[in-house]
């Protein structure tokens, strides 16, 4: 019978600044130092108390499950601060065809090996000899207590999937003791650690601990010529298991590298709003309102999330184009025909400054677009219909809607119901009228506060923005 062991954990560790000093830590470093001792003595006596002579034989198994250990334990790969290697495989046979002292042998010494090579810190080196010591203890006695169900194709059978089983536990056994000596020594959750270090590497488990029965079959018929077969099988296997190691460590650096540039970005754009807000509260405040607005039009729409932190997004940089005017231009209610020229190119300006930020190709055209008309007579373009982007024509009617009734515009604030009539005057012409509609359910209904605050608005709108890049994606009407 064979049981096992896929993969071997094994904690490692380059310096000593990895152990922090102080008077709990040294506490705590004693009780797990008195749990190590307890658990190898106990493991030792078993050992000791359930070995036979016999369990050393045949000794050319021995021999040659110690030789493919030790040749495991070098085609080991190195997953954080985690050692995993095929090495466990010889050791798992060693569980199933030898006997509890045997199987600890050879794990010891191929870690032992293993750990003057990489030089690994003393008490991750205890740790790796208890956990190795102790699991192929286990595993070897329920082999022992399982017994020996003969060469029958329905005890065959029997035997593949105990294997198979205490194969998956042991595993499972020895990945406990390893990383959750390391998770206790630095107070971290042994469950975070086993989804992101065991549950990925699972399927592999799975299909060594098929592979280990396999084998434990096949020595039964062949002998030795099935270990042989087993060593080439595992060297594919190291490299197949480095391949998803190193697939994983990638992805993980990659989502680093762009969550680091999506916080850029996301910052870039607040510096930008604020900037404006510096210069011009009235602006800020419109924009925080008219991102609130577009958000939950876009909620109520049945838009995809992606879409709704864009027009949010968009919503907060509309109007940033305004921070290029001179001053007299944001302020005045005299204006020149040169200054209403000089107002209308401010979605272009805007358009120009958000594109310059990597990624925000989607937003630039929003704000473009978002003065255009349904009836082609808008600005820059003269783009009409549905040529208009799809949260171009959604930002347009919060805009005017906040323009309308807001107490700091440049104009008289207009009642409520007064510019709800207004809006749905221009749906068709100026405004689309789907908009129109889902937003007017939304201002006359409950749980959006739209009520025109204070500066305040601009900042709780900057913390709403998405942190991430869902805002920085395309969304296509």
């Amino acid at each position: 019978m064979t049981g096992t062991h896929a993969l071997r954990w094994e904690a490692l560790g380059e310096n000593a600044a990895e152990f922090p000093s102080g008077s709990h830590t040294r506490r705590r470093d004693i009780v797990l130092a008195a749990g190590q001792f307890a658990l190898l003595a106990a493991a030792l006596a078993a050992a000791a108390l359930w070995t036979s002579a016999s369990d050393w034989e045949p000794w050319r198994l021995f021999a040659s499950l110690l030789a493919l250990a030790l040749v495991g334990q070098f085609l080991s790969v190195r997953t954080g601060t985690v050692q995993i290697g095929p090495a466990f495989i010889a050791t798992a046979l060693a569980m199933a065809l030898l006997g509890p002292a045997p199987a600890a042998v050879i794990a010891v010494a191929a870690v032992l090996a293993w750990s003057l090579k990489a030089r690994t810190p003393a008490p991750l080196a205890f740790n790796n000899v208890v956990a190795l010591t102790v699991y192929p203890v286990v595993g070897a006695l329920v082999f022992k207590a399982a017994g020996d169900p003969g060469g029958a194709a329905a005890a065959e059978l029997s035997t593949a999937a105990i294997v198979f089983v205490v194969y998956l536990a042991t595993n499972f056994l020895n990945f406990v003791l390893i990383v959750g000596y390391l998770c206790a020594r630095d107070r971290a959750s042994l469950v975070d650690a086993a989804r992101r270090l065991y549950l990925p590497l699972f399927p592999w488990e799975v299909a060594t601990g098929a592979l280990t029965a396999g084998t434990v079959l096949a020595y039964q018929e062949a002998g030795l010529i099935a270990v042989a077969m087993l060593a080439v099988m595992l060297i594919s296997y190291r490299y197949l298991l480095g391949s998803v190691v190193d697939v994983q460590r990638q992805r993980d650096e990659l989502r680093l590298q762009v969550d680091e540039l999506e916080a850029l970005h996301h910052g870039v754009i607040r510096v930008m709003v604020e900037t404006l807000g510096m210069r011009d509260r009235m602006t800020a405040r419109h924009s925080a309102a008219v991102a609130r607005y577009a958000k939950a039009t876009a909620a109520a729409a049945g838009l995809s999330s992606r879409e709704q932190e864009l027009v949010h997004t968009a919503g907060l940089v509309h109007d940033v184009g305004k921070f290029t005017f001179p001053d007299h231009t944001l302020t005045s209610t005299q204006l020149t025909e040169e200054d209403w020229e000089l107002i209308r190119s401010h979605p272009q300006r805007g358009a120009d400054i958000v594109g310059r930020v990597h990624g925000y190709a989607d937003v630039a055209e929003i704000v473009l677009c978002h003065h255009e008309r349904i009836d082609g007579r808008g600005y820059p373009r003269n783009l009409a219909g549905d040529e208009i982007p799809l949260l171009s024509r959604l930002l347009s009617v919060t805009d005017c809607f906040d323009v309308m009734t807001a107490r700091d515009s440049y104009r008289s604030p207009m009642p409520f119901e007064d510019a709800i009539s207004e809006l749905r005057r221009v749906a068709g012409t100026q405004l689309d009228a789907r908009f129109v509609e889902i937003f007017v359910g939304v201002v006359k209904g409950a749980g959006v506060d739209f009520q025109h605050a204070d500066d305040e608005d601009l900042e709780a709108e900057l913390r709403r923005q998405a942190p991430r890049g869902s805002a920085v994606r395309s969304a296509r009407p």
